[in-house]
């Protein structure tokens, strides 16, 4: 497994030349079919003569940013297609052609339809996409926290530190060892649970056990769904997993919670705060089928892992980057040492903490969580600006590297570089640029981003603050990335080691 994640790392981090911001070279160069798109991945035998849709995704499988870089040194800006088990993908990475596509109409370029097919949650979980109110969790997100934004924050940080120091603790001066990205999902879904259920569910133990098994079996499902044909996925669910009884349990014990908010009953308000009220909100609103219990729960669970993921991910990748960069770790606890002491931990202080910003955002910049972005599934036949046709039904999606890798916005744009952002107030985590898409661009930009970006500011401030931090046994550098399709997870088996933060190590 370590030879093969290395060798993924190495093609995951080769440089991405300047992606050309200007005019197109290509105007008026017309695909008027999915087969007049040049084809990258596929080629194979004496000289590459040979071509196979199935060669070709096999290798996108286990090394698509190869396949990607590929792409984009034979045709520069100019849209490819790839080859993914189940279809082609057609590939842009011109600036123009993402904005276009980001802003596109859902009824030409289907984000819905899209994220449907490539998640398989949905299917894994029996969720009716068809229903009038399928879209309503986003909805509400995306209305409650802009109303409630300072109070959400404030509970999502008290939840974070409650689920610290109920992973971690605070009383060792030893070192403990702990699997990374497990611990990392441990602490990410009881601190979303607050804001999805609220207290005291979300620190019910059989309750967040239950959601990260949920979690795990449809994070396996969605590679399963795209390795075999639809009419055989449920066959699969029933085989790999035990989905069906987990989301049963789970759906018990919602219950009680659920007629809480039906009846307008606040007994379940933590001591001496207000109640979050997202899922009061979704109880109300829901109508129809989607209003009983179960189906209430399943889609409520399959809201929660399209959220939770990429902040775990996220945050695992930079804690790799910490536990292996000593000196720049002593300069972001110098900079949360000095803010805390003057203000304290709050929205205002955790916001001045620009190294630590910096930080993340660096390394989802070298990381990120996939290596294609704005999938599509055109709805009708769709021309973008310069003539390039889109077919009706094909799917399409924008890489990546070619904006975050740009040698024209970055200095070594492959090298981490932790505090590069640090003295730029413009280029923050939440600031959403041509060369930063993390939480998208246009129509479909991340409603939540403010939220995510103070959650993972916060949690790995406070992580720099109160505890030492290093790589696990065996690891002299970080460890590689492991790389499947597009996605890009953080190493599945390196371990980190923390304890107590030691005395000698204070500054202040």
């Amino acid at each position: 497994m370590t030879d093969v994640a290395n060798s993924l790392h190495v093609a995951l981090t080769q440089s991405y030349p300047s992606t050309n911001f200007g005019s197109h070279p290509y105007s008026r160069v017309l695909f008027q079919k999915l087969d007049d798109f040049p084809t990258v991945g596929c080629s194979f035998g004496p000289s590459r003569c040979f071509n196979n849709f199935y060669v070709g995704a096999s290798r996108f499988l286990v090394d698509a940013p190869g396949v990607l870089k590929e792409g984009y040194e034979k045709y520069g800006n100019r849209p490819f297609k790839v080859a993914t088990m189940l279809r082609w993908t057609v590939v842009c990475s011109d600036p123009q052609h993402m904005m276009e596509i980001a802003n596109a109409a859902e009824e030409d370029l289907s984000f819905r339809e899209a994220m449907k097919d490539i998640m398989g949650v949905d299917d894994a979980l029996k969720i009716n996409v068809d229903s009038p109110d399928h879209d309503l969790l986003a909805e509400l997100l995306k209305s409650h926290i802009a109303r409630n934004a300072t109070k959400i924050s404030n509970e999502v940080q008290d939840e974070l530190l409650a689920s610290l120091e109920n992973v971690l603790g605070s009383e060792s001066d030893d070192w403990i060892s702990i699997p990374a990205l497990g611990t990392v999902n441990r602490i990410m879904v009881q601190t979303w649970q607050r804001f999805f259920v609220g207290y005291p569910l979300c620190r019910n133990s059989e309750w967040c056990s239950l959601v990260a098994k949920i979690h795990k079996d449809a994070a396996i499902l969605s590679v399963i769904r795209r390795l075999v044909p639809s009419w055989t996925f449920p066959f699969f669910v029933r085989v790999v997993s035990n989905l069906e009884a987990n989301v049963d349990r789970a759906t018990m014990l919602l219950g009680p919670t659920v007629e809480a908010c039906m009846g307008e009953v606040d007994d379940y308000s933590a001591p001496n705060q207000q109640k979050i009220d997202f899922l009061a909100r979704l109880v109300r609103r829901s109508s129809g089928e989607d209003s009983l219990l179960r189906n209430l729960t399943t889609r409520l669970l399959g809201f929660t892992i399209a959220v939770a993921s990429t902040p775990s991910n996220t945050f695992t990748h930079a804690l790799y980057h910490l536990a292996t960069n000593p000196e720049a770790a002593q300069a972001l606890r110098d900079e949360v040492d000095t803010i805390v002491q003057r203000d304290g931990w709050n929205i205002q202080s955790v916001a001045k903490m620009k190294k630590i910003d910096s930080f993340l955002r660096e390394s989802a910049r070298i990381n990120g969580v996939s290596s294609l972005g704005f999938f599509r599934q055109a709805m009708r036949d769709f021309s973008l600006s310069d003539g390039t046709f889109l077919p009706k039904d094909c799917f399409v999606a924008v890489s990546l590297p070619p904006f975050h890798r740009d040698s024209t916005a970055h200095e070594a744009p492959d090298e981490f570089r932790p505090f590069r952002f640090s003295d730029n107030p413009e280029h923050s985590m939440t600031t959403i640029t041509t060369h930063w898409l993390f939480f998208g661009y246009g129509k479909h930009l991340c409603p939540g981003r403010f939220l995510l970006a103070h959650q993972l500011k916060f949690m790995f401030a406070y992580m720099v603050s109160a505890y030492d931090i290093r790589i696990g046994d065996g690891w002299t550098s970080r460890p590689p990335n492991f790389v499947f399709g597009e996605g890009i997870v953080p190493n599945l088996s390196a371990r980190v080691s923390y304890r107590r933060r030691q005395p000698t190590h204070d500054t202040h």
